[in-house]
This record gives C-alpha cells, sequence and structure tokens, in this order.
C-alpha cells in the first residue's frame, strides 16, 4: 500500500452502503479504453444496497479472511503481526492456527504476514501457503502442514519455496492464492521507495512487480526443488526471464481474485501518486500481459504529461484519482445466492477513504459504480465457500457482506 496505515476508526455496528444511480452505472473516469467484456451479462443495478454486518471484533490488523474446503465452516483470519486466527460459531478460538511471530518482520507498515491460501485439497493433505516478510524485510512465499490437532498448524513443518531480496520496505504485494488451473499464484510489488528506481516492473528478469504462477503439486515437489515453472508459462524457456512471471508490469498488486463462475483474473494496483487501478485478465488469456507500470499509473503515463509509447499495454478497467483515494483493495466478483442483485458485480474499496464501488461489463467496455462511503480502512476482502464475501478492517472487525438493511 502506498502510505503508512491510517490509525484505527470507531467500530460501527452496522455499516450500511446505499447506492442510487441516476442512469444505472457512472461511466469510468475519462481516459479509459473499453475492455471487451467476455461475454457477461449486464446486471440490472439501477439501485441496490449493500450492508456490512459485523461478526466478530478483537482482531490486530487483520489482512484477510480465507475459508478451506474441509467441510468445517470455520473461517481464518491473517493478522499482519504474524498470527492466523480461527471463527469458529461466531467466535474467535481461544489459539491461533499459526503463529509465526518470531519470523515475521512487520515494523514497517506494508510488513507483516501478508497471506494465507489453502491447497484445494487442504481436507486430504493437509498443507496451506502463506506470504510473509522476513527479519530481514525480505518477502518469503512458505508452506506449511497442519498437526495431528486441526485446529493447530505446526509450525516446524514450514518448508520455504522462494526468499526474494526486497530493496525496500513497502511495495511487497504478498497475496497468495489458488487459481481455477491448480496453480498458486503470487503477486510481488515493485521493490518499494517512489517511482520504481530499479526498473523492476518491466524487467522480466526479477519477480518484482510481477504476477507467479507457480506448480506447487505436492506430489511432485521436493526439498530441493520445492515449486516447479508449468509449461505454458509465457516466458518459460526464454532467455533472461524468470520463467515463474505469469504477468508483469506491476506496482504494488494489493489483492486479486478470480471469478469463481468465468475462471477471468482481477489485479487491484496501488498507484503513485496520482490514480489507483483495477486490472481484469479473461480466463482464455495465457498471460504474458504487461500492466504498464512503470511507464503509465493508471491509464496514463508516469510521470502524468509525459509522452509514453504504449503499445502492448493492458488498460486497466476502472482508476480512480487521489481525490477519492489513495491506496485499492481488490476485492471479488459477487457469485454469492444471497444478492441475486449483484450477480456478477466486481466489488473494491478504498483502504484510506473508505469508499466501495463496483464494476461490471458495459457493452464492449466495463462501467463503475458511484463511490459510497464507508467509514473503514479496509484491508481486504474475502470469498466462502458458498460465493459470500466478507471485508477485514483495520477496526479490528470482522464483517460480512450482506443485503440491504
Amino acid at each position: 500500500m502506498t502510505s503508512p496505515r491510517p490509525t484505527v476508526l470507531r467500530r460501527l455496528a452496522v455499516v450500511t452502503l446505499v447506492v442510487s444511480l441516476f442512469a444505472a452505472l457512472a461511466p469510468l473516469a475519462a481516459g479509459l479504453a473499453p475492455v471487451a467484456a467476455q461475454g457477461e451479462p449486464d446486471p440490472d443495478l439501477s439501485a441496490f444496497g449493500i450492508t456490512l454486518t459485523p461478526l466478530v471484533e478483537g482482531f490486530e490488523q487483520p489482512l484477510g479472511v480465507v475459508q478451506p474446503d474441509d467441510d468445517t465452516g470455520r473461517l481464518f483470519v491473517v493478522e499482519q503481526p504474524g498470527w492466523v486466527q480461527v471463527v469458529v460459531d461466531g467466535a474467535i478460538a481461544p489459539a491461533p492456527f499459526l503463529d509465526i511471530t518470531d519470523l515475521v518482520g512487520s515494523d514497517g507498515s506494508e510488513q507483516g504476514l501478508l497471506s494465507l491460501a489453502f491447497h484445494p485439497q487442504y481436507a486430504d493433505n493437509g498443507l496451506f501457503y502463506v506470504n510473509y516478510t522476513d527479519l530481514e524485510g525480505d518477502p518469503v512465499i512458505a508452506r506449511y502442514a497442519v498437526s495431528a490437532d486441526p485446529a493447530l498448524a505446526d509450525p516446524a513443518s514450514e518448508q520455504v519455496l522462494m526468499r526474494v531480496d526486497q530493496p525496500y520496505p513497502n511495495h511487497n504485494g504478498g497475496l497468495v492464492l489458488f487459481g481455477p488451473d491448480g496453480y498458486l499464484y503470487a503477486g510481488f510489488g515493485d521493490g518499494g521507495s517512489g517511482g520504481d528506481p530499479e526498473g523492476n516492473a518491466q524487467d522480466l528478469g526479477t519477480v518484482l512487480g510481477k504476477m507467479l504462477r507457480l506448480d506447487v503439486d505436492p506430489a511432485a515437489v521436493t526439498a530441493e526443488e520445492p515449486y516447479l515453472i508449468p509449461a505454458d508459462n509465457p516466458f518459460a524457456g526464454q532467455a533472461g526471464a524468470r520463467p515463474e512471471i505469469w504477468s508483469y508490469g506491476l506496482r504494488n498488486p494489493w489483492r486479486f481474485s478470480f471469478d469463481r463462475e468465468t475462471g477471468d483474473l482481477w489485479i487491484a494496483d496501488v498507484g503513485q501518486g496520482a490514480w489507483e487501478e483495477v486490472n481484469h485478465q479473461p480466463a482464455s488469456s495465457t498471460g504474458g500481459e504487461n500492466y504498464g507500470w512503470v511507464i503509465r499509473e493508471g491509464a496514463h503515463c508516469y510521470p502524468e504529461g509525459d509522452d509514453c509509447a504504449t503499445g502492448g499495454l493492458v488498460e486497466p478497467v476502472a482508476e480512480y484519482g487521489r481525490d477519492l483515494g489513495v491506496s485499492v483493495t481488490g476485492g471479488y466478483v459477487y457469485r454469492g445466492a444471497e444478492m441475486p442483485e449483484l450477480a456478477g458485480v466486481y466489488l473494491f474499496a478504498d483502504f484510506g477513504t473508505g469508499l466501495v464501488w463496483g464494476t461490471v461489463p458495459d457493452g464492449d467496455g466495463w462501467a463503475t459504480t458511484a463511490p459510497v462511503e464507508t467509514g473503514l480502512n479496509i484491508s481486504a476482502f474475502g470469498e466462502d465457500l458458498a460465493g459470500e464475501l466478507y471485508v477485514t478492517a483495520f477496526d479490528g472487525t470482522l464483517y460480512q457482506v450482506a443485503g440491504a438493511a
């Protein structure tokens, strides 16, 4: 994220978001080229409401919520200092599922335990993956296993898949997430500072500023080779390029997700000083997209006002300026059953201002709703097995996205 986390806001019993749209949807900011809508129907959003219902309070800097496919109904909440807490029957379990605070460096506002991803066969193999910054401030992707007690992970089971030299303490990205293809995707920021001084985002010789795609099949990997390169990764076999790379040109991807129905990939990328952006990759993609940083910030040349060559760059599907926010938080396309009026809507937020938007296909392009104020520092969205959505916020509360009150 771009700037230090704001101070914790007061707890809100219920946050109600209501959007009345005069022309069904507010148009995207000027300057965005239309992007093919991949055939999704346009939902009717002439008026809708969303309520963020508090489920559990008492978390410390929560950065994500995940539900494994293990028939327990548990929710797991990632806390930045280095804990993973379990929510059972509406309460935090007495002991954390995972405590790696002795490994995690979280002094910087963008450092810490940043994400958790359960293996798709977690119910059978008990494996999960995390991304954290170590005591030196370097990002680490590691695999862990559950212990004999299903309520506790085995902290001694760590196997490091990747450790990346991070030149500055910010722009760590940090999300790991399994895609519908069974591969593990990981997002890394450009290495930090401002303006990508080392040119990492456009350099295929580093994983910084990239989205990675890794094969972590437990039947195939070894301690010496903890992940494999999918044969169809776009830069596999290309001289001078890291074969792990799936896409590039990212500044600080703060949360990406897959549409559980279409398989499309959505990436929210935190801007430098003027524009926040949301990118979309259709499921039909074979990878290799260049999202433009540091050539562009959003759909604008960087520095703004300069001329830049934009050939081959992927246009964002939504953006907003500093008058509306400072640090985008990516969300999910809603595919649950409780709010059919939101089917197919991609929800995202701004951490600093608490605004929430929805983006949908609109003809040959995209359209974004007017922003709605929540009063929360929204750090992450989460999705359960049924497609219902959740929000973690820096008031220490886990919220569920529900219908209008």
